[in-house]
Protein backbone atom coordinates (compact mmCIF):
# COMPACT_ATOMS: atom_id res chain seq x y z
CA UNK A 1 0.00 0.00 0.00
CA UNK A 2 1.42 3.38 -0.88
CA UNK A 3 2.47 6.42 1.30
CA UNK A 4 -0.30 8.56 -0.43
CA UNK A 5 -3.11 6.07 0.15
CA UNK A 6 -1.88 5.33 3.97
CA UNK A 7 -2.06 8.62 4.91
CA UNK A 8 -5.36 8.90 3.25
CA UNK A 9 -6.82 5.85 5.07
CA UNK A 10 -5.69 6.83 8.60
CA UNK A 11 -6.67 10.67 8.09
CA UNK A 12 -10.06 8.92 7.54
CA UNK A 13 -9.70 7.42 10.65
CA UNK A 14 -8.71 10.06 12.56
CA UNK A 15 -12.05 11.95 11.74
CA UNK A 16 -13.71 8.96 11.88
CA UNK A 17 -12.75 8.59 15.50
CA UNK A 18 -13.60 12.19 16.61
CA UNK A 19 -16.63 12.27 14.94
CA UNK A 20 -17.68 8.43 15.63
CA UNK A 21 -18.55 8.16 12.00
CA UNK A 22 -17.35 7.42 8.45
CA UNK A 23 -19.50 10.52 7.27
CA UNK A 24 -22.52 12.55 8.37
CA UNK A 25 -24.83 9.67 7.04
CA UNK A 26 -23.21 6.70 8.40
CA UNK A 27 -23.49 5.78 12.11
CA UNK A 28 -20.82 4.28 13.43
CA UNK A 29 -21.02 0.39 14.27
CA UNK A 30 -21.83 -0.10 18.14
CA UNK A 31 -20.26 -2.83 19.87
CA UNK A 32 -23.12 -5.47 20.94
CA UNK A 33 -21.81 -8.23 23.23
CA UNK A 34 -17.93 -8.81 24.13
CA UNK A 35 -14.73 -8.82 22.02
CA UNK A 36 -11.82 -10.94 23.87
CA UNK A 37 -8.81 -9.34 22.54
CA UNK A 38 -5.39 -10.52 22.58
CA UNK A 39 -2.06 -7.77 22.99
CA UNK A 40 0.14 -6.32 25.09
CA UNK A 41 -0.96 -3.88 27.75
CA UNK A 42 0.98 -0.43 28.57
CA UNK A 43 3.91 -1.91 30.46
CA UNK A 44 4.64 -4.11 27.22
CA UNK A 45 3.27 -7.61 28.36
CA UNK A 46 0.87 -9.76 27.31
CA UNK A 47 -2.59 -9.83 27.98
CA UNK A 48 -5.98 -11.01 27.36
CA UNK A 49 -9.17 -8.53 28.39
CA UNK A 50 -12.94 -8.81 27.40
CA UNK A 51 -13.99 -5.71 26.10
CA UNK A 52 -17.68 -4.28 26.09
CA UNK A 53 -19.07 -0.92 25.03
CA UNK A 54 -17.20 1.51 27.42
CA UNK A 55 -15.13 -1.26 29.55
CA UNK A 56 -12.66 -3.23 29.01
CA UNK A 57 -11.80 -5.91 32.21
CA UNK A 58 -8.42 -8.43 32.09
CA UNK A 59 -9.23 -11.73 31.83
CA UNK A 60 -5.21 -12.88 31.63
CA UNK A 61 -2.53 -10.76 32.87
CA UNK A 62 0.79 -10.68 35.08
CA UNK A 63 1.39 -14.08 35.95
CA UNK A 64 -1.35 -15.87 34.20
CA UNK A 65 -0.22 -13.74 30.92
CA UNK A 66 -0.07 -16.13 27.75
CA UNK A 67 2.86 -16.71 25.17
CA UNK A 68 1.56 -14.28 21.65
CA UNK A 69 0.08 -15.76 19.99
CA UNK A 70 -0.17 -19.20 21.68
CA UNK A 71 -3.71 -18.49 23.13
CA UNK A 72 -7.48 -19.13 22.06
CA UNK A 73 -11.20 -18.71 22.93
CA UNK A 74 -12.99 -21.50 22.73
CA UNK A 75 -16.27 -21.21 20.20
CA UNK A 76 -18.91 -21.57 23.26
CA UNK A 77 -16.79 -18.73 24.60
CA UNK A 78 -15.92 -20.16 27.83
CA UNK A 79 -12.50 -21.29 28.06
CA UNK A 80 -9.50 -19.85 26.87
CA UNK A 81 -6.28 -22.34 25.91
CA UNK A 82 -2.70 -20.95 25.86
CA UNK A 83 0.60 -21.51 26.81
CA UNK A 84 2.31 -19.62 30.13
CA UNK A 85 5.29 -17.74 29.94
CA UNK A 86 6.81 -21.54 31.40
CA UNK A 87 5.63 -23.87 28.64
CA UNK A 88 2.87 -24.95 29.79
CA UNK A 89 -0.32 -25.59 28.65
CA UNK A 90 -3.14 -23.83 30.42
CA UNK A 91 -7.12 -23.87 30.72
CA UNK A 92 -8.68 -20.84 31.99
CA UNK A 93 -12.17 -20.64 32.49
CA UNK A 94 -13.48 -17.24 31.12
CA UNK A 95 -16.25 -17.05 33.99
CA UNK A 96 -15.08 -18.70 37.12
CA UNK A 97 -11.71 -17.34 36.54
CA UNK A 98 -10.27 -21.27 37.32
CA UNK A 99 -7.33 -22.60 36.26
CA UNK A 100 -6.78 -26.67 35.44
CA UNK A 101 -1.94 -26.27 33.92
CA UNK A 102 -1.71 -29.59 32.34
CA UNK A 103 0.92 -31.76 32.98
CA UNK A 104 3.19 -31.47 29.54
CA UNK A 105 4.87 -27.98 28.42
CA UNK A 106 5.91 -27.27 24.92
CA UNK A 107 8.57 -25.05 23.34
CA UNK A 108 8.42 -22.37 20.58
CA UNK A 109 4.26 -22.36 20.36
CA UNK A 110 3.29 -20.82 16.94
CA UNK A 111 -0.86 -20.77 17.98
CA UNK A 112 -3.37 -22.51 19.25
CA UNK A 113 -7.04 -23.56 17.90
CA UNK A 114 -10.21 -24.53 19.01
CA UNK A 115 -12.11 -27.75 17.48
CA UNK A 116 -15.57 -26.28 16.75
CA UNK A 117 -17.26 -28.54 19.01
CA UNK A 118 -15.25 -26.27 22.40
CA UNK A 119 -14.16 -30.29 23.29
CA UNK A 120 -10.71 -29.94 22.52
CA UNK A 121 -8.06 -27.79 21.19
CA UNK A 122 -4.55 -28.40 19.44
CA UNK A 123 -1.45 -26.34 20.16
CA UNK A 124 1.31 -26.16 16.99
CA UNK A 125 5.19 -26.14 18.68
CA UNK A 126 8.50 -26.53 17.91
CA UNK A 127 7.98 -30.55 18.58
CA UNK A 128 4.61 -30.58 16.60
CA UNK A 129 0.97 -30.53 16.91
CA UNK A 130 -0.74 -31.63 19.95
CA UNK A 131 -4.15 -31.84 21.05
CA UNK A 132 -5.62 -31.05 24.86
CA UNK A 133 -8.99 -32.03 25.89
CA UNK A 134 -11.23 -29.88 28.64
CA UNK A 135 -9.55 -32.19 31.41
CA UNK A 136 -5.99 -31.11 30.67
CA UNK A 137 -5.31 -34.59 29.02
CA UNK A 138 -2.65 -33.77 25.96
CA UNK A 139 -1.97 -36.10 23.20
CA UNK A 140 1.01 -36.00 20.64
CA UNK A 141 -0.52 -36.04 17.36
CA UNK A 142 1.73 -35.06 14.15
CA UNK A 143 5.26 -34.71 14.76
CA UNK A 144 7.30 -31.70 13.79
CA UNK A 145 10.59 -33.94 11.09
CA UNK A 146 14.14 -33.49 10.79
CA UNK A 147 16.53 -34.64 8.44
CA UNK A 148 20.62 -34.39 8.30
CA UNK A 149 22.67 -33.77 6.16
CA UNK A 150 26.78 -33.28 5.20
CA UNK A 151 28.33 -29.94 4.53
CA UNK A 152 30.32 -30.11 1.14
CA UNK A 153 32.01 -28.08 -1.33
CA UNK A 154 34.55 -26.00 -1.30
CA UNK A 155 35.64 -24.14 1.78
CA UNK A 156 32.68 -26.29 3.74
CA UNK A 157 33.61 -28.08 7.54
CA UNK A 158 32.10 -31.32 6.50
CA UNK A 159 29.77 -30.96 9.61
CA UNK A 160 26.36 -32.49 10.15
CA UNK A 161 23.73 -30.26 10.10
CA UNK A 162 19.91 -30.57 11.01
CA UNK A 163 17.25 -29.44 8.91
CA UNK A 164 13.94 -29.08 10.61
CA UNK A 165 10.68 -28.95 8.84
CA UNK A 166 8.38 -25.93 8.98
CA UNK A 167 4.68 -26.05 9.53
CA UNK A 168 2.00 -24.30 9.42
CA UNK A 169 -0.88 -23.46 12.45
CA UNK A 170 -2.73 -26.62 12.55
CA UNK A 171 -6.65 -25.98 11.82
CA UNK A 172 -9.79 -28.05 12.52
CA UNK A 173 -11.93 -29.34 9.53
CA UNK A 174 -14.52 -30.71 11.97
CA UNK A 175 -14.40 -31.97 16.19
CA UNK A 176 -11.89 -34.84 15.42
CA UNK A 177 -9.65 -33.90 11.98
CA UNK A 178 -6.71 -31.07 12.25
CA UNK A 179 -5.29 -30.11 9.23
CA UNK A 180 -1.57 -28.12 8.47
CA UNK A 181 1.33 -27.79 6.12
CA UNK A 182 4.45 -28.59 6.18
CA UNK A 183 7.29 -27.06 3.84
CA UNK A 184 11.11 -27.45 3.52
CA UNK A 185 11.24 -25.16 1.00
CA UNK A 186 14.29 -25.69 -1.65
CA UNK A 187 16.20 -27.95 0.92
CA UNK A 188 15.10 -31.83 0.71
CA UNK A 189 16.99 -31.36 -2.79
CA UNK A 190 20.27 -31.16 -0.56
CA UNK A 191 19.66 -33.48 1.66
CA UNK A 192 20.84 -37.17 0.44
CA UNK A 193 18.50 -39.79 0.31
CA UNK A 194 17.92 -41.89 4.06
CA UNK A 195 19.71 -38.19 5.54
CA UNK A 196 16.94 -38.14 7.84
CA UNK A 197 13.06 -38.10 8.46
CA UNK A 198 12.69 -34.70 6.94
CA UNK A 199 9.22 -35.08 4.93
CA UNK A 200 8.54 -33.31 1.79
CA UNK A 201 6.34 -30.18 1.38
CA UNK A 202 2.95 -31.54 2.13
CA UNK A 203 -0.05 -30.84 3.47
CA UNK A 204 -0.98 -33.08 6.94
CA UNK A 205 -4.42 -34.31 8.15
CA UNK A 206 -4.44 -35.53 11.81
CA UNK A 207 -7.46 -37.21 13.27
CA UNK A 208 -7.89 -36.82 16.85
CA UNK A 209 -9.50 -39.87 17.81
CA UNK A 210 -7.37 -42.23 15.90
CA UNK A 211 -4.22 -40.93 17.13
CA UNK A 212 -3.71 -40.86 12.84
CA UNK A 213 -1.66 -38.37 10.66
CA UNK A 214 -1.82 -39.06 6.42
CA UNK A 215 -0.56 -36.63 3.86
CA UNK A 216 -2.71 -34.43 1.24
CA UNK A 217 -1.30 -35.19 -2.43
CA UNK A 218 -1.16 -31.47 -2.77
CA UNK A 219 -0.31 -28.55 -0.75
CA UNK A 220 -3.44 -26.92 1.10
CA UNK A 221 -3.79 -24.12 3.62
CA UNK A 222 -6.54 -24.37 5.68
CA UNK A 223 -8.11 -20.96 6.01
CA UNK A 224 -11.59 -21.09 7.39
CA UNK A 225 -14.33 -23.41 8.34
CA UNK A 226 -18.28 -22.86 8.61
CA UNK A 227 -20.74 -25.88 9.74
CA UNK A 228 -19.30 -28.20 6.60
CA UNK A 229 -17.48 -25.71 4.51
CA UNK A 230 -14.00 -25.03 4.21
CA UNK A 231 -11.79 -22.29 2.73
CA UNK A 232 -8.54 -23.38 1.29
CA UNK A 233 -5.34 -21.97 -0.53
CA UNK A 234 -3.77 -24.52 -2.81
CA UNK A 235 -0.22 -24.22 -3.87
CA UNK A 236 2.30 -26.43 -5.23
CA UNK A 237 5.21 -25.59 -3.04
CA UNK A 238 5.37 -22.63 -0.92
CA UNK A 239 6.62 -20.16 -3.10
CA UNK A 240 4.11 -20.30 -5.80
CA UNK A 241 0.61 -18.56 -5.69
CA UNK A 242 -2.34 -21.21 -6.12
CA UNK A 243 -6.23 -20.96 -6.19
CA UNK A 244 -8.32 -20.67 -3.47
CA UNK A 245 -10.95 -22.70 -3.23
CA UNK A 246 -14.76 -23.69 -1.35
CA UNK A 247 -14.73 -27.51 -0.25
CA UNK A 248 -16.33 -30.06 1.36
CA UNK A 249 -14.63 -29.86 5.00
CA UNK A 250 -15.43 -33.57 5.27
CA UNK A 251 -13.62 -34.23 1.72
CA UNK A 252 -11.13 -31.78 1.15
CA UNK A 253 -10.94 -33.24 -2.54
CA UNK A 254 -14.22 -31.76 -3.67
CA UNK A 255 -13.49 -28.05 -4.23
CA UNK A 256 -15.14 -25.07 -6.03
CA UNK A 257 -12.70 -22.28 -7.59
CA UNK A 258 -13.68 -19.40 -6.26
CA UNK A 259 -12.80 -16.05 -8.80
CA UNK A 260 -11.19 -13.81 -6.76
CA UNK A 261 -8.60 -10.83 -7.49
CA UNK A 262 -5.44 -9.23 -6.39
CA UNK A 263 -7.00 -6.78 -5.01
CA UNK A 264 -9.17 -9.04 -2.54
CA UNK A 265 -8.23 -8.02 1.09
CA UNK A 266 -10.42 -9.83 3.80
CA UNK A 267 -11.94 -13.19 4.04
CA UNK A 268 -14.23 -14.77 6.25
CA UNK A 269 -17.70 -17.04 6.55
CA UNK A 270 -21.35 -15.22 7.47
CA UNK A 271 -22.17 -16.49 10.34
CA UNK A 272 -25.33 -18.19 10.03
CA UNK A 273 -25.53 -18.31 6.54
CA UNK A 274 -22.03 -19.48 5.81
CA UNK A 275 -21.68 -17.11 2.95
CA UNK A 276 -18.34 -16.53 1.82
CA UNK A 277 -17.53 -12.61 2.43
CA UNK A 278 -14.75 -10.96 0.60
CA UNK A 279 -13.74 -7.33 1.32
CA UNK A 280 -11.97 -5.42 -1.66
CA UNK A 281 -9.77 -2.52 -2.42
CA UNK A 282 -10.17 -1.12 -6.04
CA UNK A 283 -6.64 -0.08 -5.83
CA UNK A 284 -7.38 3.24 -6.16
CA UNK A 285 -4.53 5.19 -4.15
CA UNK A 286 -6.74 8.22 -3.68
CA UNK A 287 -10.01 6.18 -2.69
CA UNK A 288 -10.93 4.12 0.52
CA UNK A 289 -13.55 2.62 -1.11
CA UNK A 290 -13.74 -1.17 -0.36
CA UNK A 291 -16.12 -3.04 -2.27
CA UNK A 292 -18.46 -6.58 -0.05
CA UNK A 293 -18.81 -9.37 -1.64
CA UNK A 294 -20.93 -12.68 -1.06
CA UNK A 295 -20.03 -16.27 -2.56
CA UNK A 296 -22.17 -19.12 -1.78
CA UNK A 297 -20.37 -21.99 0.08
CA UNK A 298 -21.08 -24.45 -2.20
CA UNK A 299 -21.09 -22.83 -5.76
CA UNK A 300 -18.23 -20.61 -5.65
CA UNK A 301 -20.95 -17.93 -7.47
CA UNK A 302 -21.27 -14.20 -6.40
CA UNK A 303 -24.19 -13.67 -4.89
CA UNK A 304 -24.22 -9.71 -4.20
CA UNK A 305 -21.49 -7.17 -4.37
CA UNK A 306 -22.16 -3.89 -2.82
CA UNK A 307 -19.69 -0.58 -2.48
CA UNK A 308 -19.04 1.39 0.32
CA UNK A 309 -16.60 4.33 1.67
CA UNK A 310 -14.65 2.41 4.74
CA UNK A 311 -11.73 3.67 6.84
CA UNK A 312 -10.51 0.66 7.84
CA UNK A 313 -7.86 1.71 10.09
CA UNK A 314 -5.05 3.17 8.11
CA UNK A 315 -2.49 0.72 6.46
CA UNK A 316 -4.71 -2.63 7.55
CA UNK A 317 -2.40 -4.72 6.74
CA UNK A 318 -5.20 -7.34 6.07
CA UNK A 319 -3.95 -9.29 3.61
CA UNK A 320 -5.79 -13.29 3.72
CA UNK A 321 -5.21 -16.29 2.35
CA UNK A 322 -1.21 -15.21 2.51
CA UNK A 323 -1.67 -14.88 6.64
CA UNK A 324 -2.45 -11.00 7.11
CA UNK A 325 -4.81 -9.84 9.87
CA UNK A 326 -8.44 -12.01 10.71
CA UNK A 327 -11.45 -10.64 10.48
CA UNK A 328 -13.62 -11.85 13.19
CA UNK A 329 -17.41 -11.47 12.33
CA UNK A 330 -20.25 -10.43 14.79
CA UNK A 331 -21.85 -13.67 15.96
CA UNK A 332 -25.49 -12.61 15.11
CA UNK A 333 -26.84 -14.91 12.13
CA UNK A 334 -26.60 -13.14 9.04
CA UNK A 335 -24.50 -9.95 10.10
CA UNK A 336 -22.36 -8.43 8.14
CA UNK A 337 -20.31 -6.70 11.00
CA UNK A 338 -16.70 -7.75 11.97
CA UNK A 339 -14.26 -7.09 14.32
CA UNK A 340 -9.94 -7.22 13.97
CA UNK A 341 -6.31 -5.99 15.51
CA UNK A 342 -4.52 -3.95 12.85
CA UNK A 343 -1.46 -5.60 11.60
CA UNK A 344 0.22 -2.33 11.46
CA UNK A 345 -0.83 0.21 14.05
CA UNK A 346 -2.23 -2.34 16.37
CA UNK A 347 -5.69 -0.83 16.80
CA UNK A 348 -8.80 -2.44 17.34
CA UNK A 349 -11.27 -1.78 14.64
CA UNK A 350 -15.23 -2.70 14.32
CA UNK A 351 -16.37 -2.54 11.12
CA UNK A 352 -19.79 -2.21 10.03
CA UNK A 353 -20.04 -4.25 6.00
CA UNK A 354 -23.12 -3.02 5.84
CA UNK A 355 -23.58 0.48 6.01
CA UNK A 356 -19.83 1.10 5.71
CA UNK A 357 -19.79 2.47 9.35
CA UNK A 358 -16.36 1.75 11.25
CA UNK A 359 -14.72 2.79 14.79
CA UNK A 360 -12.14 2.43 16.73
CA UNK A 361 -12.06 0.60 20.06
CA UNK A 362 -9.57 2.15 22.67
CA UNK A 363 -8.64 0.34 25.99
CA UNK A 364 -5.78 -0.15 28.45
CA UNK A 365 -3.45 -1.35 26.03
CA UNK A 366 -0.58 -0.63 23.80
CA UNK A 367 -0.88 -2.89 21.19
CA UNK A 368 -4.24 -4.93 20.22
CA UNK A 369 -3.06 -7.87 18.39
CA UNK A 370 -5.62 -10.38 17.69
CA UNK A 371 -9.26 -10.52 18.51
CA UNK A 372 -10.13 -14.10 19.62
CA UNK A 373 -14.06 -13.52 19.85
CA UNK A 374 -17.10 -11.77 19.69
CA UNK A 375 -19.79 -13.44 21.69
CA UNK A 376 -23.26 -12.74 23.35
CA UNK A 377 -24.84 -10.13 20.68
CA UNK A 378 -24.22 -8.04 17.32
CA UNK A 379 -23.03 -4.94 16.55
CA UNK A 380 -26.22 -2.56 14.86
CA UNK A 381 -25.82 0.89 13.90
CA UNK A 382 -27.04 3.93 16.51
Amino acid sequence: MSYRRTAVLLGALALLTAACSSSPEVAAPVLGGSLVVAGKDKAGQPAVWRVTEGAAMPLLSGNTAPKLPAVALSPDGRTLAYVNGAGRIVLHDVGAGTEIVAQASVTGPLCATWAPDSAHFAITAEQGVSTTDRKGVVTGLITRPSGFYHETGPGSSGDSREVVSGMTCARWTDPDTVILGRYNGDLPSTIPTGGGALAPNTTVVGHVAAGTAQDLPQMENLLHTCQGHALLHRAPDPIVTGPTLLADASDLSRTTEVPLGAGDEAWFFQPGTCALVVVSHPGDEDSYDYTVKLFDPVTGQQRSSRTLPMALGGDSGIREPSGGTSFVPSPAPGALAAAYADANTHQLIVADLTTGGSRRLDGPWSEATQVLGWTAGASTTG
